[in-house]
């Protein structure tokens, strides 16, 4: 049976999956952030069908946002490393789309 103490333990593993995931993020490792970022969807899945059912006691709601301010923390910050990787990646995209077109155009 589940219970007011699995939601801490989802958050309680939440934290250092998103604390690896900004190791990489810092370290430009993007091709090894996929397992960890589907080990972090299990856990949010999970959460979002038993946090609603389970109310959490003062203590238990302290702890959820000491873990929860962590991960907000840890996220926000792969989001800005992350950031300059995407403008990258879609200027890439657009200059081998028009070198797509040039070929389609004039052959190669």
């Amino acid at each position: 049976m589940r219970c007011q103490s699995d939601v801490i333990h989802c958050y309680e593993q939440i934290k250092p999956i998103t604390g690896r995931m900004l190791a990489l993020a810092r370290a430009g490792d993007w091709d090894a952030m996929p397992p960890l970022e589907e080990e972090f969807r299990r856990y949010v899945n999970h959460l979002k069908t038993i946090e609603s059912s389970y109310p959490l006691d003062p203590s238990e709601l302290e702890k959820k946002y000491l873990l929860l301010r962590q991960i907000l923390a840890d996220d926000a910050e792969i989001r800005d490393l992350l950031t300059p990787q995407v403008a990258r990646l879609g200027i890439l995209m657009g200059n081998l789309r028009r070198q797509q077109n040039l070929n389609q155009a004039y052959g190669r």
